[in-house]
């Protein structure tokens, strides 16, 4: 369609379309002079010159119209493809490498994160190790803080104990003492009797 349109568009095609046009009205003139009408006119031989003609003539118009309008054009479409094709083949490759670009930035990612993530636990664990000694340390020295102080306070309330119980044992003592005698003892011997008695009963 686009080479008759061609043809119709330029003045060698049109040229072209009249004598092709005109061809079978010429062959049959030829035909009848004195030939009669019977029969085939592309088989008469009288014909043959004309025919020829035109055949050449229409051979080297379609050549012409071939190698400068369809093959070119054929040509360019194929080239055009072509194109595209390796187009659409690097677009595809650089989409390729991209995407595996990315796929390694992820594993990288990935990666970074699981050895944050390790290193964060780490850290967290060490600290609560730390926080967890320094809580025992503080409590083994409150422990013995207040161990110490109960053991002072024991050794304040049985040093007092004793005393109270030498106070009592005294005038027990001398009480008795001068029950069974008569005689008011004085309180340096009585006191000194019952350290002789206590060192002894230690």
């Amino acid at each position: 369609m686009k080479c008759y349109a061609w043809l119709r568009g330029s003045a060698l095609g049109t040229a072209v379309l009249a004598g092709l046009t005109a061809l079978p009205a010429l062959a049959a003139s030829e035909g009848g002079d004195g030939h009669g009408g019977g029969g085939l006119p592309q088989l008469d031989v009288h014909t043959y010159p004309t025919q020829i003609f035109w055949l050449v003539v229409t051979f080297v118009v379609l050549y012409l119209i071939m190698s400068k309008v369809a093959l070119p054009r054929i040509a360019e479409v194929l080239e055009e493809r072509q194109e595209r094709i390796a187009d659409d083949i690097e677009t595809a490759e650089r989409l390729r490498s991209e995407a595996a670009a990315v796929q390694a930035e992820y594993e990288q990612a990935l990666a970074d994160a699981r050895g944050k993530a390790q290193e964060m636990f780490r850290e967290t664990n060490d600290a609560l190790a730390k926080e967890h000694a320094e809580a025992e340390a503080e409590a083994a020295k409150k422990v013995a803080r207040k161990t110490k102080t109960a053991e002072t306070r024991i050794a304040k309330q049985r040093a007092e104990a004793l005393e109270s119980l030498r106070t009592v044992a005294s005038e027990t003592a001398a009480a008795a003492t001068a029950k069974l005698i008569g005689v008011q003892p004085s309180a340096e011997a009585v006191d000194k009797a019952v350290e002789a008695a206590a060192g002894g009963g230690a």
